[in-house]
C-alpha cells in the first residue's frame, strides 16, 4: 500500500489520528494556491491535499482565521480579472485598478502589470456558446456559479481552475415570466451546494423554485409559491439562506429569504424604515441596502449587524453626489454601488450609456476617483470570492464534516 493510501485510510478510519498528523497540520494552514504547487511534491501529498475532509478541514481553517484565506474581487469581463481586496487601502493607492484600465482599454501592463491583479482562464467549453454573455448567479466557499450564453450554468472554482456545467434547468427564461430570481449556497444541514432558479408569474399570481443539488447532480421543483414582486434577482448567500429585495402588496420593501435547507421562503426581514431602498451587498458577513432618502441628494449605506434584527440596522456611510449629477431625478438611474472593500472604499458602478466605474474612498470630503469606463455591452459586475481547494466535481465531493 502506497503512502498516498495510508493517508487516505488514516483520514477516512481514524480522524483523531488524521488530526495528529504533523504534515496534515501544517498543510493545512497553508494558503490554497501554495497548496495547488504543493500537489506536485509527492504522490501522498497530493492524495491528502485532494482528499475531501482535508478540503473541509483547510477552508475550516479559513472560516476561523487559522489560515490565510485571500479574497479576491472577480471582473466579469472579458477575459475574467481578479483583484486581491487587500491590493486597495486608500483612494491613492489603486495601481492594481490603473492595470485593470490598461487592459481594457488595450496594450499596456495589463492584467499581469500589477502583482494585485491576475487573469483568470474562464473555462468555457466548445460545447457552450458563450457570446460575453455571463450572469453571476452567486459565490460560496470559493466556488463561482455563472449563466453564459443564456444556455448553460457553470459551477467553477478559479483557484484550483477546476470546473462542472450544470444540467440546464427546467426552465428557461420566457416573456411569460414577470420576472426571475436566482441564487448560489451552501445548505449545511445537508452538506451539499445548492442553486436556485425561480420564476415568478403575474398572471397565474405563482412562483415556480428549481433547485440544483450538487451532490445528486439533478434538478427538482418546488411549486405552489404564492408570487413574490422582486427588486433585485440575484441572490446573496449568508447564514443559511439567500437573500433579495422585493416589494410587499402595500408597497413597502423589505427583505425576502429562501432557506437553503428547509427550501422554502421563511419570514421577511425588515429594512429600517419605509422608504426606498436598494443595491442589497454583503459586508464583513452582514447584510447592506443602499438608500437616497426622499426628496434629497444623499446616498446612505445602513448594515444589519445582527442578522434579522430590526433595531441592528445601522447606517455605516454616507454621501452625497451633488457635485457629479444634473439633478436630484439622475440620482436612482446613474448610481449602484457594487461592493465596499476594507478601510471603507466602496466601488461604485454608474449605469449610464456606459458602464463607469469610479472609487470612493475619503468619505468626509466626498471624494471621487474616476478610473476606468467600461463599454456597456461588456455587462460589468463583479463578485467576492475566497481562494479555497473544494471542488465543484460532485464525484469527489464527499461527506466528511469537520468541527
Amino acid at each position: 500500500m502506497g503512502d498516498g493510501a495510508m493517508v487516505l485510510k488514516r483520514a477516512h478510519t481514524d480522524f483523531g489520528d488524521y488530526e495528529e498528523d504533523v504534515i496534515a497540520e501544517i498543510l493545512a494552514r497553508l494558503p490554497a494556491k501554495s497548496l495547488m504547487r504543493f500537489r506536485c511534491v509527492c504522490k501522498s501529498w497530493r492524495a491528502l491535499i485532494s482528499d475531501s475532509y482535508f478540503v473541509k478541514k483547510h477552508l475550516s481553517y479559513g472560516e476561523r482565521g487559522i489560515t490565510e484565506s485571500a479574497q479576491r474581487l472577480i471582473f466579469m469581463l472579458d477575459p475574467p480579472l481578479a483583484l486581491d481586496c487587500e491590493a486597495l487601502k486608500s483612494m491613492e493607492d489603486y495601481e492594481a485598478l490603473e492595470s485593470i484600465k490598461d487592459d481594457i482599454h488595450g496594450p499596456g501592463p495589463g492584467a499581469g502589470g500589477h502583482f494585485a491583479v491576475s487573469q483568470l482562464d474562464f473555462p468555457v467549453t466548445k460545447t457552450i456558446s458563450d457570446f460575453s454573455y455571463r450572469v453571476l448567479v452567486g459565490a460560496c466557499n470559493g466556488l463561482v456559479c455563472v449563466e453564459v450564453g443564456y444556455e448553460a450554468i457553470l459551477l467553477w472554482n478559479p483557484c484550483t481552475r477546476d470546473s462542472k456545467v450544470l444540467p440546464k434547468p427546467p426552465r428557461v427564461v420566457d416573456s411569460k415570466f414577470s420576472n426571475y430570481l436566482y441564487g448560489f449556497g451552501y445548505d449545511s444541514a445537508s452538506d451539499d451546494y445548492k442553486v436556485i432558479w425561480g420564476f415568478a408569474c403575474y398572471s397565474n399570481g405563482a412562483t415556480v423554485i428549481d433547485i440544483f443539488s450538487l451532490k445528486t447532480g439533478s434538478w427538482r421543483t418546488v411549486k405552489d409559491i404564492g408570487y413574490v414582486s422582486l427588486i433585485t434577482q440575484q441572490g446573496l448567500f449568508l447564514n443559511g439562506a439567500l437573500h433579495w429585495l422585493y416589494n410587499l402588496p402595500e408597497g413597502v420593501t423589505q427583505i425576502l429569504s429562501f432557506d437553503l435547507g428547509e427550501e422554502k421562503f421563511q419570514k421577511t426581514i425588515p429594512l429600517p424604515y419605509d422608504d426606498w431602498f436598494d443595491d442589497p451587498m454583503i459586508h464583513k458577513n452582514c447584510l447592506c441596502v443602499l438608500n437616497c432618502p426622499t426628496g434629497t441628494n444623499s446616498f446612505n449605506i445602513w448594515m444589519m449587524k445582527e442578522y434579522g434584527v430590526k433595531e441592528s440596522w445601522t447606517e455605516v456611510l454616507q454621501f452625497s453626489l451633488e457635485n457629479y449629477v444634473e439633478s436630484y431625478d439622475d440620482l436612482r438611474g446613474y448610481f449602484r454601488p457594487v461592493c465596499i472593500l476594507e478601510n471603507g472604499l466602496v466601488l461604485i458602478d454608474q449605469i449610464g450609456v456606459c458602464e463607469d466605474l469610479m472609487v470612493l474612498s475619503d468619505l468626509k470630503e466626498k471624494k471621487f476617483k474616476h478610473f476606468v469606463e467600461v463599454a456597456n455591452d461588456l455587462e460589468f459586475r463583479t463578485v467576492i470570492y475566497r481562494e479555497t481547494l473544494v471542488s465543484p466535481d460532485a464525484h469527489t465531493y464527499k461527506t466528511n464534516n469537520v468541527s
